[in-house]
């Protein structure tokens, strides 16, 4: 028993038929054929992992950035169901053991190509997110109370913030607010120290 019924049979009922065509025009016909069915089979885990992204709300822009949840093959093939997978017009009709193959895809090195791709994304994502969220925090409320440790601490995360960017693309808006958070810290660290550090934190 495959894992898709009369794959072969349904693919030749419905995209071939009875017609002979050119090889050029049956090639071009399966490889769509091919795309809009591996499209089809990728909306659930696409869907699954868009669930395994932290809540807004879990984001502390004074906090390390949470990461995205690992993936559990079974929780996610728990999460299938007859409607999980839905056919286009034209591959509506082809049945089969769809939990099996997703098991068999998720062995397999695709799969774990795939979804490093994914996880990598997905992180990057959450860090810029958390850096727009230390951009709009108000350093000058947190500094208020703030022992000298403290604050040269987020001098330092801050900084590491900043050199994060260069690895996420261009945002010069979001380094020119790290930029002014670095300034307004450095007003109230004492005079003394001030000098040792500055070199460290000039942008």
């Amino acid at each position: 028993h495959c894992e898709l019924q009369e794959h072969k049979q349904w693919y030749q009922r419905r995209v071939r038929g009875d017609r002979q065509r050119p090889a050029e025009v049956e090639n071009i016909m399966l490889r769509r054929y091919l795309t809009e069915l591996t499209h089809t089979l990728m909306i659930p885990l696409e869907q699954f992992i868009s669930s395994l992204m932290p809540l807004h709300k879990q984001l502390n822009p004074f906090r390390q950035p949470p990461l995205l949840q690992q993936f559990q093959q079974e929780t996610f093939i728990q999460s299938l169901n007859d409607s999980s997978v839905k056919m286009n017009s034209e591959l509506k009709g082809l049945r089969g053991n769809w939990k099996d193959l997703y098991r068999k895809f998720i062995k397999s090195p695709n799969f774990e190509m795939w979804f490093q791709s994914k996880r990598t994304e997905a992180n990057q994502r959450l860090e810029l997110l958390h850096i727009e969220q230390l951009c709009e925090a108000d350093i000058y409320s947190w500094k208020a109370d703030k022992h000298e440790v403290e604050i040269v601490d987020m001098l330092l995360w801050i900084r590491d913030r900043y050199d994060a960017l260069g690895r996420l693309g261009t945002h010069c808006e979001l380094q020119e607010h790290l930029r002014h958070h670095l300034v307004s810290l450095m007003e109230v660290v004492p005079t003394d120290m001030q000098a040792t550090i500055r070199p460290a934190f000039t942008l």
